[in-house]
């Protein structure tokens, strides 16, 4: 009993995290109830999206106000421009915010040949809401039909925000109105979007509005000649920022400043169409990475200042925060607000599972204690131990860029290490196996177990690294970034079992420890009973996420971690890839509580041996790159930014497995539950290419 009201009362403090958390969120977003934030979906000519509306109090369509469009970046979701709808919305504007084409809950209509989802997404995604946003009675216009709008977003959402510019101004001379007003991307320049249109066909699209970029000295993508992770000078050193600020060859630019720019001309099919006209450039600069931009005062500040910048002298007279300062920033509340659900979140399953465990069926998840397997006594096997625990730690690290980018030449080398291996292996056991026969401690009979089965499982490793391609981003396997983590994943947890079979044959089963010291218990009713309290867990979890989520239009977040509601087809999608993320979780599992519960610090031990070489990688790359000026992996920039959600999932999931082996005494229901959450959590907060053919 006394464990269960230790359970039932973490459980409640899970909750009441979670409910405080979504309150201090909700009312900062909605300024206190001064803001009316809305979820919904619209459909365009290309799709469906969903948006968050938030509409402050006194606009309508009886009070039209000036709209700002917010969209966010690759991989990401809506949630992700909360700091611009915050602040823009506190200060009386109307903000709408998307999700992109294929992201969160948007989904684009037609078929998505493989390959070319780069020219669907991101490309059409901020016009098709600008012009929803234009068609709406809340959208403030000048006699001639001409809307206040503005325009803004994070990387890919940035250059999605040039494009909507640019397709603004050839619907202007067609319907003879413009529905942008001022626009400025946030960490991306032109790149890629000349793939469409040329710089210059761009740059005179803007004509004579107010158009800024934010950009970054330390930014892995963009504001340099070519791609990748070393320091820039937009304006300075690059031919598209000193077209953008109109700059004579030799001059040099000034971050943070507006110039006067003539666009250029607009040409159609070789006739010219519209004169040039001159409009205020600005471009904004932040000693930052790419990812940072999205969690950054200075940032925020620069944006509002653009805004108002733009948009002074067209405000109505009821906005009257319309030029409140910009270092006047809440949005970090809400963030706050927001990790305080998120812990709540995490905190809530293992009291759940404690308690369920209890009653009924799920009482045979719940197995007899096992015996901790037991350190190496002397000094040398101590050594051993430890330098195999940290090598083992920092191969998470080393294989990440290889396996996540499935570069063909490492695996190339990493294959034929396996071949190597699994010789070496065969070996071992046709020659134990001679031996066993006169052998009556039953030691060479073990290691000839251990070394047909580390036969059998390296080839099945030779198998998975020779047929690498299949886990490239197909029709089956359509979430971009789940892909990456996933083969790695597979890899990963195929290493694991080949390290538990040696380790558990050659060490110790000859020192008679048995199998239940593994926590692995093949009892069918225990196996199913297991599944069905993961199952339940996950449910809940998110049951509560959907709950909290309806109440106060606020999810479970810290910058690039997010817990979101999904829908149907990205529940299909996780069950996809739920096979070899369990494979990883199950062995994760093993691996953790049978190596370090016999450590003293064991949590610790758990953390770093499974996320440790990854926070090593991410700090060579960035120490690097800030103290040089170039990364150590200076290509492998979307690698690294996705390296910053894996690390905390690695982090929660070791503690979940370890604690919940506490309460169970099995591997089982770990490896089953984290395998559905850290499954669902990066499927539900990523591209999703449904349509993918």
């Amino acid at each position: 009993m006394g464990k269960t009201r230790k359970a039932v009362k973490w459980l409640i403090i899970s909750l009441v995290l979670m409910l405080l958390g979504c309150g201090l969120a909700s009312g900062i977003n909605t300024n206190l109830g001064k803001v009316n934030v809305s979820e919904f979906e619209f459909s365009t000519e290309r799709g469906t999206l969903s948006a968050y509306l938030y509409m402050p109090k006194g606009a309508s369509a009886d009070n039209p106000r000036p709209v700002i469009v917010l969209t966010h970046g690759y991989l990401n979701s809506k949630e992700m421009q909360d700091a611009t709808a915050v602040e823009m919305s506190r200060r009386g504007y109307i903000v709408l915010v998307v999700d992109q084409y294929d992201h969160g809950l948007s989904r684009w209509n037609e078929d998505i040949p493989n390959g070319a989802e780069f020219g669907t997404f991101w490309v059409y995604s901020m016009f098709d809401a600008v012009t929803y946003a234009y068609n709406q009675d809340y959208t403030l216009k000048d006699a001639n039909g001409n809307a206040y709008i503005g325009c803004s977003g994070h990387s890919m959402g940035g250059l999605s925000t040039v494009m909507s510019v640019y397709f603004d101004e050839m619907q202007s001379l067609q319907s003879g109105h413009r529905m942008i007003y001022a626009a400025i991307p946030e960490s991306a320049d032109f790149t890629f979007t000349t793939n469409i249109a040329p710089i210059e066909d761009i740059l005179a699209a803007y004509g004579n509005r107010t158009m800024g970029i934010v950009s970054g000295h330390y930014d892995e993508f963009f504001f340099g000649e070519s791609e990748g992770a070393y320091y820039k000078d937009f304006i300075n050193s690059t031919q598209n920022g000193a077209k953008f600020l109109g700059l004579n060859e030799g001059e040099v630019g000034e971050y943070g400043k507006f110039y006067d720019v003539d666009s250029g001309a607009v040409v159609v099919d070789g006739n010219k169409v519209r004169d040039s006209q001159t409009g205020k450039r600005i471009v904004y600069e932040v000693n930052e990475a790419h990812a940072q931009n999205h969690f950054s005062v200075k940032v925020e500040s620069e944006i509002v200042d653009f805004f108002q910048t733009a948009f002074n002298g067209v405000t109505t007279s009821d906005m009257t925060l319309a030029n409140m300062t910009s270092d006047n920033q809440v949005w970090w509340l809400k963030e706050s607000g927001n990790f305080i659900a998120l812990i709540g979140f995490f905190l809530f399953f293992v009291p759940f599972i404690t308690i369920i465990t209890k009653v009924g069926f799920l009482k045979n998840a719940v197995t007899e204690e096992t015996s901790v397997i037991p350190l190496p006594n002397s000094s040398g096997g101590k050594v051993v131990f430890g330098v195999v625990l940290v090598a083992f730690s920092l191969l998470p690290g080393i294989l990440y860029v290889p396996l996540m980018n499935k570069v063909a030449a490492d695996i190339s080398v990493l294959r034929t290490i396996m071949i190597i291996f699994a010789v070496i292996m065969l070996l071992i056991g046709i020659r134990s196996k001679a031996k066993a026969s006169s052998d009556t401690t039953g030691k060479f009979a073990s290691f000839a177990r251990g070394g047909f089965a580390g036969t059998g499982i390296s080839v099945i490793m030779i198998a998975a690294l020779f047929g690498y391609q299949l886990f490239a981003q197909s029709p089956y396997f359509n979430s971009t970034s789940t892909n990456w983590s996933a083969y790695w994943a597979l890899i990963l947890g195929i290493i694991c079992i080949l390290m538990v079979v040696l380790t558990y044959y050659f060490v110790n089963k000859p020192h008679g420890v048995g199998l239940e010291s593994y926590g692995i218990r093949i009892k069918p009713i225990s196996v199913l009973a297991s599944f069905l309290t993961a199952v339940s867990a996950f449910i809940a979890g998110y049951l509560l996420l959907f709950i909290f989520d309806g109440i106060f239009n606020v999810d479970f977040r810290i910058w690039t971690l997010a817990v979101k509601v999904f829908k149907m087809e990205h529940f299909i999608t996780m069950l996809k890839y739920l096979p070899m993320f369990f494979l990883f979780y199950l062995i994760l599992s093993v691996m953790l509580n049978a190596n370090t519960r016999a450590i003293k610090h064991s949590y610790l031990v758990s953390i770093f041996s499974t996320a440790g070489g990854c926070i090593v990688w991410l700090i060579v790359q960035y120490g690097v790159f800030f103290i040089t000026g170039k990364a150590m992996w200076a290509t492998s920039g979307m690698i690294a930014i996705g390296m910053l959600a894996t690390i905390p999932y690695l982090i929660v999931a070791s503690i979940f497995t370890r604690k919940i082996y506490e309460k169970t005494n099995n591997v089982w229901t770990a490896g089953f539950f984290n395998a559905m959450l850290f499954t669902m959590i990066p499927v539900a907060n990523t591209i999703l290419l449904w349509n993918l053919v």
